[in-house]
């Protein structure tokens, strides 16, 4: 353990010895992998360097998911139970449970199509943010072609 602390301390150290710049590699991310990644909600974003919003995509598709199955529960639960009972029987409340199962089952499918809409917008969110990340990887490698070039100027020509 101390020996992993020691060698990450002269990396750091190595680091901020030399030009900061040109320490750390700079690399290009894939739009088309920052899409794959998608398919789990927020990675996508972790990938393309948004940790934020991809831990609020995770928790929104996660929370929606949840309140949708639990609104489907409580749809079949007065349906079955209910409704489908009160209809057998003839009961005047079969109206009743009725609406109270439609009302479970409109929340359901909303919170589930709220999530896929978050989870596709997700998706070319991190496309896009994958093309901004490598817009400012190039700006950067500019930087550092510049950084190296200046020295090699002769003169104000």
């Amino acid at each position: 353990m101390l020996r992993k602390i020691f060698v990450i301390f002269i990396l750091l150290f190595l680091c901020l010895a030399t030009d900061y710049v040109e320490c750390f590699e700079v690399r290009i991310i894939s739009p088309i992998g920052a899409v794959a990644r998608s398919s789990i909600p927020g990675w996508g974003q972790f990938y393309t360097g948004d940790k934020i919003q991809g831990i609020i995509v995770f928790l929104s598709i996660g929370i929606l998911g949840s309140l949708s199955i639990s609104e489907d529960s409580q749809y079949r639960h007065f349906y079955n139970d209910f409704y489908r009972d009160a209809v057998y029987t003839g009961s005047p409340k079969a109206s009743y449970y009725f609406d109270k199962a439609n009302e479970h089952y409109k929340l359901s499918r909303f919170f589930i199509y709220t999530a896929g809409g978050i989870w596709a917008y997700s998706a070319i969110d991190a496309y896009i943010d994958a093309h901004i990340y490598n817009a400012h990887q190039q700006v950067k490698m500019l930087s550092i072609d510049d950084k190296r070039i200046q020295p090699l100027k002769i003169g104000d020509e």
